[in-house]
């Protein structure tokens, strides 16, 4: 009796286990210089944890890389979101992803489309008004063609970049942008159609930046605007003398 009762409560416990619902993400802040940056730390995937550094988030993956050997094409891609929230007294005015890592190509003509690529997008996002958005695509800042042999063998860095303005139409009521949203996709690619050849692409960081600028608070305008009162009473004055 004891034993069917454990197995009927074994039972239940797995059934109850097969139906739960998955754990909840958790949202992580990250606080910078003058903004704070939200992500869900379990849908970074290749990106990995990152690290802030003033208004900065830095990324080193170790896994993000793309090669294909002799007739073969792979792809490698990995896309985050991250909300960024600017401190009182601060607007958000821009931000840019600047990445980079090593390749090489080995037994490569590059007349077939063999070689690596890397590529994607930085997409910004006003969040008081989500529908608009401004795109900037990441580019390599050279072409990566460097060969290397297996006598001679060695890896060639490349770096890439893409940087976004905020359009000055961007704004709540105050006109002020003070909270959006980054998406960042990122796409490594190695073919190689050739005989022997071997294409290797892998990213080891990625740093994510936002541009911020100060906005004078309340009290700086009406100390502002009580001095231009004042100049124009001072040359009213000086006028009334003459």
């Amino acid at each position: 009796m004891i034993g069917t009762k454990l197995i009927q409560a074994t039972g239940l416990a797995l059934v109850l286990g097969l139906t739960a619902a998955p754990a909840s993400a958790v949202s992580v802040t990250l606080v910078g210089d003058t903004v704070s940056f939200t992500f869900d730390d379990a849908l970074l995937g290749l990106f990995g944890t990152p690290t802030v550094v003033g208004d900065s988030l830095y990324f080193t993956p170790t896994d993000f890389k793309a090669v294909s050997s002799d007739d073969g094409f792979m792809i490698t891609s990995e896309t985050i979101n991250i909300d960024v929230t600017a401190n009182t007294g601060y607007e958000i005015s821009g931000a840019a992803v600047v990445e980079g890592g090593d390749y090489f190509n080995i037994n490569s003509d590059f007349t077939g489309g063999e070689g690596v690529a890397v590529g994607g997008q930085l997409i910004v996002r006003d969040l008081d008004d989500p529908v608009d958005s401004s795109v900037s695509s990441i580019v390599a800042d050279a072409p990566l063609t460097a060969l290397t042999t297996l006598a001679g063998f060695s890896t060639t860095s490349w770096s890439a970049d893409a940087g976004v303005g905020i359009p000055a139409a961007w704004g709540g009521s105050d006109g002020l942008v003070s909270s959006v949203n980054l998406t960042v996709e990122n796409i490594l690619l190695a073919a190689s159609f050739e005989p022997s050849s071997i294409s290797f692409i892998e990213k080891k960081f990625v740093s994510v930046a936002v541009v911020t600028t100060p906005v004078p608070e309340p009290e700086t305008y009406a100390m502002l605007l009580a001095s231009l009162g004042l100049v124009g009473f001072m040359a009213r004055r000086r006028s009334s003398r003459v």
